[in-house]
């Protein structure tokens, strides 16, 4: 009787231990904080960290609609980098488009921020009708854009051009010269660089009148101004702007995939060409893996493609850090 009064206290004395341990586990702060981020974590883990993973295990595979993924180590890789003229051609578009459009929305965003920082009847207006074009989705830029480019004498631009003088131009579908569409998705980006001038306009705001007031005393013009003082200042704003234009531009889509279609509504339909424009003269990274991964159905060459763009924006975005980091204003960021 009196071991099992015993082993009853034991119990007892256990149960309450364990009570008391989960009470002090619970309490605590940094616990509490997890378990409020809990949803979070559960949502990272199912929705970007395990596709993330799955991406990467496809990407060594021969994985097809119908099947398991058959593992053949790095020949997605090797083909795609050594022996896909399809892929070269697509890098070399990306790099004048990257490049190119960078360039539009860094300088285009920093001009219009300079003109409309100034104070002037109506600055607040210009400020608005500029931003609000890039709220607006892609698909509906693209097709507004697909009338713009339109062939013959009927769109926007060859109106223009006519004004000038200049015949007009078939941008979206010139079969002798089918880069001409990708000067017109480059051309695109100027309707977008109210986003960055809204950003620029901040930076500028941040910048004390002090150091103008010191410089325009000491006799220094406009652009010695501009050189030594706004752009020092600004440089973490335009490293900001830099690489977030760069990973958006990597990440070109919707337009691109729209002007291969030349606005027929055939992308996608009429074959595996329309993805990607004539002679592949539109042809994205994103545009190309949706080609192979969603009309092919070739998801492990297209779980190889995604994980080469991810490595490239990652090695972009480091070489800009490291230019940015050279030019001597890294005490500000």
């Amino acid at each position: 009787m009196a071991i099992t009064e015993h082993a009853r206290d034991a119990v007892a004395l256990k149960a309450k231990r364990s009570k008391q341990t989960r009470k002090r586990f619970f309490g605590r702060e940094a616990v509490a904080g997890y378990l409020f981020i809990s949803p979070w974590i559960i949502g990272f883990l199912l929705f970007y960290l395990y596709p993330l993973l799955n991406t990467i295990y496809n990407s060594f595979t021969r994985y097809k609609l119908f099947g398991k993924p058959q593992w053949i180590g790095f020949q997605n890789y090797e083909q795609l980098l050594f022996h896909d003229p399809v892929f070269a051609a697509t890098c070399w578009h990306m790099l004048l488009y990257v490049t190119a459009s960078t360039v539009i929305y860094i300088v285009g965003g920093l001009a219009l921020a300079l003109l409309l920082s100034r104070a002037f009847p109506g600055n607040h207006f210009f400020r608005t009708v500029l931003y609000l074009p890039s709220l607006m989705v892609g698909v509906a830029i693209g097709s507004m854009f697909v009338q713009v480019f339109n062939a013959g004498e009927y769109g926007l631009f060859n109106t223009i051009l006519g004004l000038f003088g200049i015949a007009p131009v078939n941008w979206l579908n010139n079969y002798n010269n089918p880069e001409i569409g990708l000067v017109a998705l480059i051309f695109v980006n100027f309707w977008f660089v109210g986003g960055t001038m809204l950003i620029f306009i901040a930076g500028l705001k941040g910048i004390s009148q002090t150091y103008y007031e010191a410089a325009r005393i000491d006799g220094a013009g406009a652009w010695h101004r501009f050189r030594y003082i706004t752009l020092p200042l600004l440089t973490p704003v335009i490293l900001f702007n830099t690489i977030m234009t760069l990973i958006g531009h990597i990440q070109v889509f919707d337009t691109a995939l729209i002007f291969a279609g030349g606005g027929s509504g055939s992308v996608g339909v009429s074959g595996l060409g329309s993805v990607l424009g004539y002679h592949n003269s539109l042809s994205t990274f994103l545009t190309y893996l949706y080609q192979q991964a969603f009309v092919s159905r070739n998801y492990g060459y297209g779980s190889a493609l995604a994980v080469v763009i991810f490595l490239i924006t990652l090695v972009l975005t480091i070489v800009v850090l490291l230019i940015f980091r050279r030019s001597g204003n890294t005490d500000r960021w």
